[in-house]
């Protein structure tokens, strides 16, 4: 039997995220091609555990802040001892491993654009910009999961767009249900939203980038506006991290302590949503949101930010609405739709459905991975450099 091609995804964190998402569902389902191991300049959470195959080696490095050069040399040995035929690399946070990548003698490097952060969330910064040109050289292909991140590659950050490839998210639609009973009975939520209340929910890291807090002022301009029907609201928030603590005072401050939950970090994603009502996303930054894709898959309407790949998902006015990034009153404004008019969360949430079903299943992700992967575990040794030779747009 020939020997498997060993991938290595080198990023800056394995936890809970879209992002290791994708990662974790793309290693699983292709276990019987290729061996996987995964490296994290930083570290790993509990996360791993959802990797099925107990031979997939998870590497911590301990990085820290700033140029790390004891890190890099971990990682240098690591993969010299791996030898992996192909190694993708994951957002900024792990770009400046690729040049260690190539001095380990890795022939095959793979980038993945994913999306952005909160200090620069429109990829406005020189210096970032900057970085990825220098390292062109290194990088046979660019994987950007949304048009917005492939258009930004080509045209602002100058790579070649042969080099680019567009693969954006899939999701596994069946494990979703969106009868609408659930949003009736709400077995795991009904201590929190029992009878009559309105749920508007939204799941993902606490982080600055995911503007939780201007949501919790959406809300707050919400019940303001509607205080006949104040009582009925309520909101959830499923994901943890470094704004809890921000979070939590301001929802104190608000007077929205009766209203607001902090569901923390939940592995039953799939089983909450459809207990919601309506779905919202107020990130200022965004690549392809696969929690959206989660969210239309069990029939929720959405609202949510105008940003990066956001509108490949959302069909305005007909799976859900879009609204500015910082805007709470706009926010506000666009979940009152929704909030009073029942029928239209019906009619909206259906088509979000068959939308997920129609055109982001998970089997074409991941044979589009798939081929990827062969194609470049195929290509002649230096070819980046050549096409790096072709003018840059």
């Amino acid at each position: 039997m020939s020997r498997k091609p060993l991938i290595a995804h080198v990023l800056y964190r394995l936890d809970t995220g879209g992002m290791e998402r994708v990662l974790v569902t793309v290693i699983n389902r292709t276990r019987a091609k290729y061996r996987h191991a995964v490296i994290c300049l930083d570290t790993y959470t509990a996360y791993r555990a959802r990797i099925v195959d107990p031979e997939v080696g998870c590497f911590a490095l301990h990085k820290k802040p700033g140029k790390h050069w004891a890190c890099y040399l971990r990682l240098w040995k690591l993969l010299r001892q791996l030898r992996p035929d192909l190694v993708q690399t994951y957002n900024s946070g792990a770009l400046d491993a690729v040049p260690v990548v190539k001095l380990a003698g890795v022939r095959r490097v793979l980038h993945a654009e994913r999306g952005r952060s909160a200090e620069d969330p429109n990829g406005e910064s020189r210096k970032y910009r900057a970085l990825r040109r220098w390292l062109a050289p290194f990088i046979d292909r660019y994987l950007a999961v949304s048009r917005d991140l492939r258009d930004w590659l080509t045209e602002k950050v100058g790579i070649n767009p042969a080099r680019v490839v567009h693969l954006p998210n899939g999701i596994d639609v069946t494990v979703f249900d969106a009868s609408p009973a659930l949003k009736s009975a709400r077995p795991l939520l009904g201590s929190y939203a029992g009878p009559g209340t309105i749920l508007i929910g939204t799941v993902g890291r606490l982080d600055p980038v995911k503007d939780q807090g201007g949501l919790l002022a959406a809300f707050k301009l919400l019940c303001d506006g509607l205080p006949g029907l104040r009582g009925r609201l309520r909101l959830a928030i499923a994901g943890e991290g470094p704004e809890r603590p921000v979070l939590e005072a301001q929802i104190t401050d608000l007077g929205l302590d009766g209203q607001v939950c902090l569901l923390g970090s939940r592995d039953d994603v799939a089983a909450i949503l459809p207990e919601f009502d309506i779905f919202v996303l107020s990130s200022i930054a965004e690549g392809m949101p696969g929690v959206l894709l989660e969210a239309m898959a069990a029939g929720l309407p959405v609202v949510a930010t105008d940003v990066g790949g956001v509108r490949e998902v959302v069909s305005p006015d007909a799976t859900g609405v879009l609204v500015p990034a910082g805007d709470p009153a706009a926010l506000s404004q666009a979940l009152s739709k929704y909030v009073l008019d029942e029928p239209l969360r019906v009619r909206h949430g259906s088509a979000g459905r068959r939308l997920a079903e129609s055109r982001f299943s998970l089997d074409h992700m991941v044979s589009s991975y798939t081929a990827l992967y062969d194609e470049l575990l195929e290509m002649p040794f230096g070819i980046a450099s050549r096409l790096t030779e072709q003018k840059e747009h």
